[in-house]
């Protein structure tokens, strides 16, 4: 039989350089093939089928064949790109080296990839490029060229330096106005590398108070930042304002187009009185839709979080749009709380790890669900914690013992990735997060705090 397999595998080699689909019509093409040099011997479409689904490799449909010679010509590219570059991503690899990959018949980055993973070579293949790290991400190694650099660099330094990096790559990363700023003369600074006169922002500050008290806003005539500009004559002063406020006004006062305010008295007190609304609805209910508690809060509070996380001061949410007055229910705490320990085991899960509530005690006049055991958690559970980003209905967040602690819902995340060895690449660690219901969506700069957050950790 495996000599069978081998001059299947032969034939699909030879006549399918582009890639075979598992089908009535390239299954017959084989067999044709196959019987024409083998009068004497019959093979079935089933056999077929099976040889391809178990020997190639399956992109959009199609599955390609690739010999061990070609392989070993593959890993050898990519051991001298990796030798001399930390980072190489697929597609780009695939562009700079189009003739030799043509030649072997690989028209896709995703092919090249699957043939990487396939063959073992002591890399690390993430989802858009691989590298000799675990730890290699891109914003990393565009930091490390502006340290060694000591000066503001162009996007075409940067594609020099990563010539395996797409340009839109490189782009994004430095389009994070939180690392780096645009220059005069359209290079890019590292923000981490600006020089501030301490004393001037300080006085500055003083006079923005100062304003404020006398007027209720303060204007850039009401201060002066002349150092700091001529301390940092690459940058516009418009954008090092922006940093300045950031850095050391944002605290104490909002801005709105060019003044300054003192900061959330009015925004404060808005929510105070929104909250209290939502607060006496609530209260005078024994029981409470959610679709009519989030229809009164439009009229007071536009975020639903806030209406649901007020319920849940005063109520039992029993099932997805149903909540009922704390007095009507009552849990067998212990009992539950036993019934939780299989799940969580000692270790942070997410809510929608608790698959099963088959041995979980009764709730008179209800049944078990993950609304429900949200609630037990965040009122009356004595070993663990239910945490959330925001009160939501999708069943988002994070179980964990009582004896645990941490700084906030970030810390409990980012404990999770390095808890389960997760990459700690963007679309590893967000599909490990929002996959397992530890948060509902991708929201780009929360995962880069969640992934520098798993660094620390890994790091202490």
């Amino acid at each position: 039989m495996q000599d069978v397999v081998k001059e299947i595998i032969e034939v699909i080699t030879n006549n399918f350089p582009k890639g075979i689909r598992d089908d009535f019509i390239d299954a017959n093409k084989i067999l044709r093939i196959y019987s024409a040099n083998h009068t004497d011997e019959n093979i079935s479409r089933d056999l077929i089928a099976e040889v391809i689904h178990s020997n190639g490799l399956e992109d959009g449909g199609r599955f390609y064949f690739i010999s061990e010679s070609d392989a070993e010509n593959i890993r050898l590219v990519f051991d001298e790109i990796l030798a001399a570059h930390s980072i190489a991503y697929y597609s780009t690899v695939h562009e700079k080296h189009a003739d030799f990959f043509s030649r072997l018949h690989i028209f896709s980055p995703e092919v090249l990839k699957k043939i990487l993973q396939e063959n073992d070579t002591g890399y690390f293949y993430f989802d858009e490029f691989c590298s000799a790290s675990r730890m290699t991400r891109l914003d990393y190694e565009v930091s490390k060229i502006f340290m060694a650099a000591k000066k503001s660099l162009s996007l075409e330094d940067l594609q020099e330096k990563l010539p395996y990096v797409p340009r839109e790559k490189i782009l994004a990363a430095l389009s994070n106005e939180k690392r780096y700023l645009p220059t005069n003369a359209g290079k890019f600074f590292p923000i981490s590398k600006i020089q501030f006169d301490m004393d001037e922002i300080h006085a500055a500050k003083q006079k923005i108070i100062s304003a404020v008290d006398a007027n209720g806003y303060a204007t850039p005539e009401d201060y002066s930042l002349s150092s700091n500009f001529a301390l940092n004559p690459e940058l516009n002063e418009k954008n090092l304002c922006n940093v300045i406020y950031k850095k050391f006004f944002a605290a104490e006062f909002t801005k709105q187009g060019r003044k300054f305010f003192k900061k959330g008295i009015v925004a404060a007190r808005k929510k105070i009185s929104a909250v209290n609304c939502i607060r006496e609805f609530v209260a005078a209910h024994d029981e409470l839709s959610v679709e009519k508690l989030l229809n009164f809060s439009k009229s007071v509070d536009p975020a639903p979080s806030v209406a649901l996380s007020v319920a849940h001061e005063q109520m039992i949410r029993v099932e997805k749009n149903l909540f009922v007055k704390d007095a009507l229910i009552t849990f067998d705490v212990a009992g539950v709380d036993e019934a939780l320990s299989s799940f969580v085991q000692g270790k942070i899960i997410s809510l929608r790890a608790v698959t099963s509530f088959t041995g979980f005690p009764p709730v008179a006049g209800y049944s078990w669900n993950l609304y429900l055991l949200e609630s037990f958690l965040r009122k009356h559970s004595q070993r663990y914690v239910y945490d959330t980003a925001a009160a939501n209905s999708a069943n988002a967040g994070a179980i964990y013992s009582k004896r645990m602690k941490f700084e906030d819902y970030l810390d409990v995340q980012a404990s999770a990735v390095v808890q389960e060895k997760i990459p700690l690449e963007k679309s590893a660690v967000e599909e490990f997060l929002i996959g397992q219901g530890f948060r509902a969506r991708r929201i780009d700069k929360v995962t880069e705090r969640i992934i520098n957050r798993s660094q620390e950790i890994l790091n202490r």
